[in-house]
């Protein structure tokens, strides 16, 4: 139980060369703290494997889309701007990529994945 007037601690994990905060699903909370290392990492964690040039494409699409408009694109979006299919970007996530792929990319938790209050 939780005192009163506490503030619950975030989960850390400590990933390449650096110990970050993560929530309760593994999304980093500062995406500041994203690196290519800790994309690999969370990538092979999920089971995606190894990053190929493909799977960097669309990673590297989000992150930009994110700095440029201040919001992750939707899949759609993701696969126009990646030049991809939507059936691609779901064989490289593992038929997850609205999960695992904000996740890989250092970006927040979909709302979809938030927990009900």
């Amino acid at each position: 139980m939780q005192r009163s007037g506490t503030v619950p601690q975030m989960p850390r994990r400590t990933l390449p060369g650096l110990e970050v905060e993560v929530d309760e699903s593994g999304f980093l909370l500062d995406e500041l703290d994203w690196t290519p290392e800790i994309a690999e990492t969370i990538a092979r964690d999920c089971g995606v494997g190894v990053l190929s040039p493909r799977h960097w494409r669309v990673v590297l699409c989000c992150r930009e889309a994110v700095a440029r408009e201040g919001l992750a694109p939707d899949l759609p979006t993701v696969a126009r701007f990646a030049d991809l299919p939507l059936a691609e970007l779901d064989r490289l996530f593992r038929h997850r990529p609205a999960e695992l792929l904000p996740k890989i990319a250092g970006l927040p938790r979909p709302p979809r994945f938030m927990e009900s209050p």
